[in-house]
């Protein structure tokens, strides 16, 4: 079965207003973590702080978990007589 992982982050401009900056930003983001799916995306702005940004909810790509292989172990060689 395949497990789902979702992150959350948040894409940041200080002191900046102009929104397409910030949407520059955010692809910049996308094609850097290649998410597999966006759930949510809420736009903010604080006036008083003067930050505006993204809050992003997505899902991670899916990744098959490998297990580190173990070295086997060798059994003693016994003689029969």
């Amino acid at each position: 079965m395949q497990d789902k992982s979702f992150k959350a982050t948040t894409i940041v401009i200080p002191d900046v207003s102009n929104r397409l900056v910030l949407e520059a930003a955010f692809n910049n983001w996308a094609e850097e973590t290649k998410p597999s799916s966006i759930l949510h995306v809420h736009y903010y702005h604080d006036v008083e702080s003067r930050v505006c940004g993204y809050q992003v909810v997505y899902e991670e790509p899916w990744m098959p978990y490998l297990s580190p292989e173990m070295p086997k172990e060798e059994e003693a060689a016994h003689m029969l007589v």
